[in-house]
């Protein structure tokens, strides 16, 4: 995680609020994998049934796990008061991947993102400290633009693991065959660049409106939600990247430099990125 994006939010985070934070972001990690690195997809949904249960038990004081023992020993101030509706719904969303074939429309696919990164957002601001209903609208929608780049950058690395995350509708608007993703062909065909240039400007937009919704709030909202403000800016560098990187997405994951990333993360505590 040294280096990676979230670790440099993370350092954006006050230090009282770290804890909670870094707590949460390993629980995460540890339910997002499930589908993608159990290959039973009954197994996977047992095991997100399996924390579902966990987080009924959590909500009434009472672990299992060591993660939500650790969780359960921090101070109670905006831990306690978090909806762990919340919760459910990200696992939710990552049940979604495993009850349904990896063939998902566009209208299913965001939903997944809202359900899965968009709530992981809406955590992510509470925990910071920003409960007001507009911060936590404008972290949904930043989650979802989070996610729209992240399937972006990750698109031909998912497909070749069997998961095409692009809606197949809009895969037809664009006659590019899924398999076109996994085993690309030269040459792609030639709708292959317009639905690069979709995906792309679909997450540009998407974060574009979110740092928006953010920069609209009070300043105490603005202030907590700078660590989100600024994954929200890596992931549009990010977007960009792999727009201009045109087939190579579809050969090998692209990334930001570490370089870059901490760039981006010291002008944001100069006040040159908002």
């Amino acid at each position: 995680m040294a280096g990676s994006s979230l670790a440099l939010a993370l350092a954006l985070v006050p230090a009282p609020r770290r804890p909670a934070l870094a707590l949460w972001l390993r629980w995460w990690h540890e339910v997002s994998r499930i589908p993608l690195s159990v290959q039973d997809p009954g197994v996977a949904e047992t095991k997100l049934g399996w924390w579902r249960q966990e987080l009924a038990e959590v909500a009434q004081g009472r672990a299992r796990h060591p993660l939500m023992r650790e969780w359960l020993a921090l101070p109670t101030d905006d831990t306690a008061t978090l909806p762990w509706a919340w919760w459910q719904q990200q696992l939710d969303g990552l049940t979604q991947l495993t009850q349904q074939t990896r063939w998902m429309d566009e209208a299913s696919l965001q939903r997944h993102a809202l359900q899965t990164t968009g709530n992981a957002c809406s955590v992510a601001a509470h925990l910071l400290g920003a409960h007001s209903d507009a911060a936590i609208i404008a972290a949904r929608t930043l989650g979802q633009g989070l996610r729209q780049a992240h399937m972006l950058a990750r698109l031909g690395q998912d497909a070749r693991a069997g998961w095409v995350m692009v809606g197949i509708d809009w895969l037809q608007a664009h006659d590019v065959r899924a398999h076109q993703l996994s085993r690309p062909e030269k040459p792609m065909p030639a709708g292959w660049a317009a639905l690069l240039a979709a995906l792309h400007q679909r997450a540009r937009a998407t974060l574009t409106q979110a740092l928006a919704e953010v920069h609209a709030l009070p300043s105490a909202d603005r202030r907590a939600l700078r660590p989100l403000v600024y994954l929200a800016h890596a992931s549009l560098a990010l977007a960009d990247a792999v727009h201009a990187s045109g087939e190579t997405v579809l050969h090998q994951r692209i990334l930001l430099t570490p370089l870059r990333k901490g760039w981006m993360a010291q002008q944001l505590r100069w006040g040159w990125l908002r």
